[in-house]
């Protein structure tokens, strides 16, 4: 019987053998299969005397083909290129937002400057006006377009991260279950390289979706650690969440712990990173820009003066912020320095002016603290409510503004001279300054030789002009000091010593305070994201300020506005408006080619891998045949093998008969 049991256990084998190459050729298309292998080994020997007898051959196992280090290889690029992919597509998303097809920022941003220049020159005119509005509405319309589109972005990252979280839980628990089979069948004794498959093609999945140890990829004897280490794949994980975070951002938990987790790869650690670092860093881009744009106008705006000339009455919402501490924590939207603010109040019935600046400095003083000082003017209230309202109103009979214009009338306290000094223009120097006019001697205006008036600077002392009021000087005729701010005396006399103040004030708003809190601005806004046109301006054209005297042909605010455009108050001084808004555009594109070169990169190496894998693990349908037409031959050699024992034996019996 022997013979026939070592022929038998070779027609099993082979046949099992068949039957495992007609599975490698039924799956040799299909996604994460290893080709399988019969492992053969001999059958135990019988020992005969003093000689060991073969007793065949037995299927020892049926094991998969496979490189493990490359495999590993491909499931850690999978989650290289699930968290670069993301990162791509989020930033070809910002990029289209600063770069849209057509009509984008920077073109709405160039045509204001354009107009403005425009306006400059013809400042009376009405079209002119409404066409520089129109721009600025295009281009509030951009910046709010750009912080949604951001927001949108925000949101569907979010979806994102719900969704990809859902298919790690799920696939945490299919592998779970798995494993459990895969041990049931390991401890009888088999093998099970169809679960086996399964299960690593489940592992591919959850490793582009999440980064996987490598250590506990090496080791089948343990369980997968993913996450960062915060998650171990077993049957009954922990599951993730997604939480809201107060910035707006995502972050994702673990079972009941408060604490985010921080995943390394994989396309979650990349949506996290696009949530959490990429949108606010694009959005902080944004509104740093936005600041330096709305300073800029808000601040030429409120500082000048429409051709009906001061008003009356501004009221104003101040956003949300804390009223009663230093403005530098106040929650401003835009940062206060310190310096001073000239307030100008005018008699309406006489036209005279008197100009009073007050002091702000941001580290003690509170916003209640510089509407109490607005308060103490004369002829002026103001108050604020506890619901940020903001009201500057002048008493009947006069009116205000910011421009910073000389008082019609000098202090001459100090004079005891018979003649009137008087100022007039508007000062266009670099910066504010304060300065004495002190007369050389004593004479008769227009009459005494030599007379003259010597200006200098009340803090260094240096002359800035010398203004000849004696011999030849027509009376009341105006004498330009510096800037555009002129002097004129009128009839009588100076006496040697006789001196007065001048304040010289290029910047009625040197700290920053009425843009900071939307006064007279051009553009409103609460948060620097939402952003729109002074509606009054929109209504009455005429309310824009083009200029700082009131008159007519004033376009000096229009001038200052063309100037702003080659400005560099960007960048640590380095760029300008425009400049900024251009280098932001250029960077993200430079970023979506090198993330795209990531991504190729990535892809070129997974498909290197691939090809590594296949040509281990695949199936060659060569080969298979070639293997398949070894083991038939063997089983019908063995066949004939048991055909000729089974006839030797009849022929036996029959001798026995």
């Amino acid at each position: 019987m022997l013979l026939y049991n070592i022929g038998n256990s070779a027609i099993r084998a082979n046949q099992t053998a068949l039957q495992t190459i007609s599975n490698n050729i039924a799956n040799a298309d299909r996604e994460g299969y290893h080709r399988q292998r019969v492992d053969l080994v001999d059958r135990t020997p019988l020992r005969s005397g003093s000689l060991l007898l073969g007793t065949g051959v037995e299927v020892q196992g049926i094991t998969r083909v496979v490189d493990t280090a490359t495999d590993q290889a491909m499931t850690l690029n999978l989650s290289l290129s699930g968290r670069a992919g993301v990162q791509l597509e989020a930033l070809q998303s910002i990029e289209a937002l600063f770069n849209p097809i057509s009509g984008g920022l920077q073109s709405s941003v160039s045509e204001l400057f354009d107009r403005a220049e425009t306006l400059a020159a013809s400042p009376t005119n009405t079209a002119y006006r409404q066409e520089l509005l129109s721009s600025a509405q295009k281009v509030a319309q951009q910046v709010t377009a750009l912080n949604q589109g951001l927001d949108q972005l925000q949101n569907q990252i979010g979806e994102k991260l719900r969704e990809t979280v859902g298919q790690i839980n799920t696939l945490v628990e299919q592998i779970g279950t798995i494993e459990r089979q895969i041990r049931v069948v390991e401890a009888t004794g088999g093998t099970a390289p169809t679960l086996l498959d399964q299960r690593d093609l489940l592992v591919q999945k959850l490793g582009e979706l999440v980064d996987l140890s490598p250590a506990s990829l090496s080791n089948p004897n343990s369980a997968l650690v993913a996450a960062g280490g915060w998650l171990v794949v077993v049957e009954q994980a922990q599951k993730l969440s997604v939480a809201s975070n107060p910035d707006g951002t995502y972050s994702i938990r673990i079972g009941n712990s408060s604490t985010p987790i921080q995943p390394a790869s994989g396309k979650l650690a990349g949506l996290l990173e696009v949530s959490q670092q990429m949108i606010p860093a694009a959005r902080d881009a944004v509104q740093e820009w936005t600041s330096a744009l709305i300073s800029g106008v808000n601040s030429l705006q409120a500082t000048g003066l429409s051709s009906s000339g001061p008003t009356s009455l501004i009221s104003t919402t101040v956003g949300n912020v804390k009223q009663n501490v230093p403005l530098s924590q106040s929650g401003s939207l835009l940062p206060v320095s310190s310096g001073e603010l000239a307030v100008t109040i005018t008699n309406s019935a006489t036209g005279n002016r008197e100009t009073i600046r007050i002091p702000v400095d941001p580290t003690t003083d509170s916003l209640q603290d510089v509407v109490a000082r607005l308060e103490a003017i004369p002829h002026l209230r103001a108050s604020l409510s506890s619901q940020g309202q903001l009201v500057i109103a002048s008493e009947p009979g006069y009116q205000f503004d910011f421009a910073g214009r000389p008082s019609s009338q000098v202090d001459t306290t100090n004079v005891s001279g018979t003649s009137t000094p008087a100022v007039s223009g508007s000062f266009s120097g670099e910066s504010n300054a304060h300065w004495t006019v002190t007369a050389n001697m004593s004479g008769q205006v227009g009459v005494t030789d030599g007379l003259k008036l010597i200006v200098t600077d009340s803090l260094t002392g240096q002359t800035v002009k010398e203004l000849n009021v004696g011999a030849g000087y027509p009376v009341n005729q105006s004498l330009e000091i510096a800037g555009g701010l002129s002097l004129s005396l009128g009839s009588g006399t100076l006496l040697a010593g006789d001196h007065f103040d001048l304040a010289a004030i290029s910047d009625p708003d040197s700290g920053g305070f009425l843009a900071a809190f939307g006064i007279g601005g051009l553009f409103q806004t609460t948060d620097l994201r939402t952003l729109t046109v002074n509606q009054e301006m929109v209504r009455n054209p005429g309310l824009l300020a083009t200029g700082r005297t009131g008159t007519a042909g004033d376009g000096s605010q229009m001038s200052q506005l063309v100037a702003l455009r080659e400005a560099r108050i960007l960048a640590n001084g380095t760029e300008t408006i425009e400049g900024r808004l251009a280098t932001l555009t250029s960077n993200i594109g430079v970023d979506v080619n090198q993330q795209a070169s990531v991504v190729e990169h990535l892809q070129s190496q997974y498909e290197q891998l691939r090809n590594r894998q296949d040509s281990v693990s695949g199936v060659d349908p060569n080969e298979e045949l070639l293997a398949m037409l070894q083991f038939q031959r063997s089983f019908q050699a063995n066949a004939r093998f048991l055909s000729s024992v089974n006839s030797a034996l009849d022929d036996l019996l029959g001798l026995l008969r």
